[in-house]
């Protein structure tokens, strides 16, 4: 049926609305009912396991989202729509999963954001079963950069802990028009490339860098070829009713449960100390450095990159410009961020800058500028007005240590 027959069926104006009321009516009517013969609880596994789900997600409102953990009254209407996003990806990753039989799901997208999204990389995720067999397929294309992760503890909608094998390009066979296979198994086969399964192995990230012109993640309908099939499948059951749905929507409950408790927490002096290349002073910057200084922790970090970040805090007349020059590497770029990890508006605005979008200097240095408004210069980052915001550097493979940039604040009108 569609709208114009839905129209028809209701009728129109007042007829529609008493439609509208009866039909409320009626539910009204068998809720009570349900209530009375269920004594006021759920009965079935599913609706438990829903209610759960909604229960979390009050929790997180109530526990995490506060003003008295330090969120500011802007921060705490972001992180509504933060969780939101968290529930979202939730839903998409793990209501219909089949990790005996998986497929590549993208980790963000444009209007749905989470840990630390990359305005010029495409990210898949696929959960798996470390005790079954898979061949992956795919084309690197116009990618800088492609690599694959296999982290642990990620089974039922958990947060991963931490990664166990990973592949990229540089060790991968790839053929003459970009193609390549890998196989994911515990025994390693006897050619070809090979991610090696061990035991707590529960999903796959994938990653695939560009330094295009244009953010290939706002490009609508872009395409990365990539495929997970499994090779020694179970045999297909019948459909798992209630108890199935109820444990899907507690693998659903699981990641935003865990995903939030990580999202929603202020950086402490502690663990920017342990990792290193966190500044928890607005406006400056410390050495770059990489997600295996932190007691060996990879859990959603790429194995062949090297971080930096820091917060800029502006009057809505300043203008923080940044300094530096670019090592030799694979892939580089900066973004901004909220306090989430959820990067600003990319399709609309220039709220990050690879390496082949930045205007440079004669020497080859380089010469940002972030702002609430336009400056009339190159290399312009949008901070959407917000006087606050993370900065996040990236760096792959590079062939020497990052240097640290040098910062300044300015008054934005003594730029033009």
């Amino acid at each position: 049926m569609d709208r114009r027959d839905f129209m028809k069926t209701m009728g129109v104006a007042g007829g529609m609305v008493t439609g509208l009321a009866a039909v409320r009516e009626g539910l009204g009517a068998d809720v009570a009912n349900a209530a009375h013969h269920e004594g006021g609880a759920p009965t079935n596994a599913a609706r438990r396991a829903m209610h759960d789900l909604l229960a979390v997600i009050r929790e997180v409102e109530e526990e995490l989202i506060t003003p008295a953990r330090g969120f500011s009254p802007e921060e705490l209407a972001e992180a509504e729509r933060s969780l939101a996003h968290i529930l979202y990806t939730g839903l998409d990753f793990w209501l219909e999963a089949k990790p005996h039989r998986p497929v590549f799901r993208p980790y963000v997208t444009p209007t749905r954001k989470l840990l630390g999204c990359n305005p010029d990389s495409v990210y898949f995720f696929a959960p798996i079963q470390d005790d079954k067999s898979y061949r992956i397929s795919g084309n690197v294309g116009a990618a800088t950069f492609t690599s694959f992760t296999i982290e642990q503890g990620s089974e039922e909608g958990h947060a991963a802990r931490g990664s166990s094998a990973a592949i990229s390009d540089l060790e991968m066979e790839i053929a003459g028009d970009g193609s390549y296979e890998i196989i994911v198994s515990r025994a390693k086969p006897a050619k070809g490339n090979w991610l090696e399964l061990k035991q707590g192995a529960s999903q796959i990230t994938t990653r695939h860098y560009h330094e295009a012109r244009q953010n290939i993640a706002a490009i609508a309908g872009r395409v990365v070829p990539i495929n997970i099939e499994v090779l020694d499948p179970d045999p297909l059951e019948p459909d798992g009713g209630d108890a199935a749905i109820a444990k899907h929507l507690e693998w659903v409950t699981n990641y935003v449960r865990e995903h939030s408790a990580m999202t929603f927490q202020k950086t402490s002096p502690e663990m920017a100390k342990q990792l290193g290349w966190i500044s928890l002073e607005p406006n400056t910057f410390p050495k770059p450095g990489q997600w295996a200084s932190a007691a060996g922790d990879n859990a959603y970090g790429n194995t062949h990159a090297w971080y930096c970040s820091g917060r800029y805090d502006l009057q809505p007349d300043e203008a923080l410009v940044i300094t530096g020059r670019f090592p030799g590497c694979r892939f580089a770029n900066v973004v901004l961020w909220n306090s989430f990890m959820q990067s600003y508006d990319y399709v609309n605005r220039q709220v990050s800058l690879n390496r082949n979008q930045v205007t440079y200097e004669d020497d080859g240095s380089f010469r940002l500028v972030i702002a609430h408004e336009d400056p009339g210069v190159p290399n312009w980052l949008d901070t959407e007005g917000r006087k606050e915001g993370t900065v996040y550097w990236r760096y792959v493979f590079p062939n020497e240590e990052p240097r640290r940039v040098k910062t300044k604040v300015v008054k934005t009108a003594s730029l033009s």
